[in-house]
């Protein structure tokens, strides 16, 4: 999913540091967060090894015209379908934690882009010059 914000004013650099922060400290989630000129990319992994998956977020842009995409990535679809293959030999459970970490998955992306609007109001106008060229 992908979301473009304008005329807020943000320091991006300080939005992806609250981003991580929230799913860190409140979340107890492993995060990883990566930079280049204009773009922030956070991986936030889930902790439960019965749930392997990944939910990525880049944060590109300006702070007056930046956008904010995320995606989860989960087991290869290939493990669910040598599940489905080998369900009658035990692969019952490697479809299974592949349907779990989905439904994970899906979750911790909504989650995010139901408080994503409210971290982007408490950081409007937060950008100056002097913040954005570090």
């Amino acid at each position: 999913m992908q979301k473009q914000w304008q005329n807020h004013n943000i320091n991006l650099k300080l939005l992806a540091q609250t981003i991580q922060n929230t799913y860190t400290q409140k979340r107890g989630l492993k995060t990883k967060t990566q930079t280049s000129k204009n773009k922030w990319q956070i991986k936030i992994t889930l902790t439960d090894p019965r749930t392997p998956g990944t939910m990525n977020i880049n944060i590109t842009g300006a702070p007056n015209n930046f956008t904010i995409e995320t995606k989860a990535t989960e087991i290869e679809e290939d493990a669910m379908k040598i599940g489905l293959a080998t369900s009658l030999f035990g692969g019952g459970y490697i479809l299974y934690s592949s349907v779990k970490t989905r439904e994970e998955l899906e979750k911790l992306e909504t989650e995010f882009w139901t408080t994503i609007e409210e971290t982007i109001a408490k950081l409007v106008n937060t950008a100056t010059k002097k913040h954005e060229k570090t």
